[in-house]
């Protein structure tokens, strides 16, 4: 009776309190109708250090909104300021429930405006463009996910540059079978790739642009109620880059993620 109570249980917090989704690519969890979610997000990637603070807003429980800040640290060449802001959208059109156990998928989409300095390289100056598709799938000990992502990269005077596809699987335990009110550890190992195109200048080629770039990202997700620690390192495993380009560098993720109770 007990453990049936707990399964019970775990079913109703997949949809209301916490999920878990991987740090570098898509999962398909919502947070619920009229509830809401803060999060910071402190990241570090090609372009240096950022924060992202993010607000997401259930309007149905299986639609959620998101809008992302991010705030740029200096670095050689750049102010440290605001940057584009992110607004993105999901649709989590397939569920289906188990004792104990849910899969999901979802489609993504999404639109980056030109709201950062480009003269202080904080923005790209251009409105770009997102669209997704992601599974999901946990139980009280594993989870399984997978997505893939196009962004629709826009053109700056006679800059074209290339869009961008990633894609990403990732495998995830829970180690102990724990209660809703004990700290709550899940590992996660991504698998991530992206395959950029190449850019165009005045409609001729850049040979130094686009290429193929494959990683590996262990992590881990941490939870207490209804707060969310999560951290995470993108580990380069392969580069196949057109020309002359840097090599890709390690990424790290930190982030902080707060779920409220429902509000409208």
């Amino acid at each position: 009776m007990k453990n049936a109570f707990f399964i019970l249980l775990f079913t109703f917090l997949i949809g209301n309190v916490f999920a878990h989704e991987p740090l570098f690519g898509l999962g398909p969890h919502t947070v619920g109708q009229y509830a809401w979610a803060l999060e910071s997000e402190i990241e570090r990637d090609d372009d240096g250090w950022t924060n992202h603070y993010e607000i997401i807003y259930g309007i149905t429980p299986d639609i959620a909104i998101t809008a992302a800040l991010p705030y740029l640290f200096s670095v050689e060449g750049r102010k440290g300021g605001v940057g584009d802001l992110v607004i993105r959208g999901k649709y989590r059109f397939i569920r289906r429930d188990a004792p104990g156990a849910s899969n999901a998928f979802a489609l993504h989409g999404g639109i980056k405006l030109s709201t950062g300095d480009q003269s202080e390289n904080r923005g790209s100056g251009t409105t770009d463009y997102l669209i997704g598709l992601s599974f999901g799938h946990e139980s009280r000990r594993n989870y399984a996910f997978a997505g893939i992502r196009y962004k629709i990269n826009g053109i700056i005077g006679d800059l074209n540059r290339g869009d961008i596809l990633h894609i990403n699987a990732a495998y995830g335990i829970r180690p102990w079978q724990l209660e809703y009110a004990d700290p709550d550890p899940v590992f996660l190992v991504e698998i991530l790739g992206q395959f950029k195109g190449r850019n165009y200048r005045e409609g001729n080629p850049e040979l130094n642009s686009g290429g193929i770039s494959l990683g590996i990202a262990p992590g881990i997700l941490f939870s207490y109620r209804n707060v969310m620690l999560k951290a995470g390192v993108k580990i380069p495993i392969f580069d196949k880059l057109n020309g002359s380009q840097p090599a890709s560098v390690r990424e790290f993720v930190f982030a902080v993620d707060v779920h409220m109770p429902p509000f409208k």
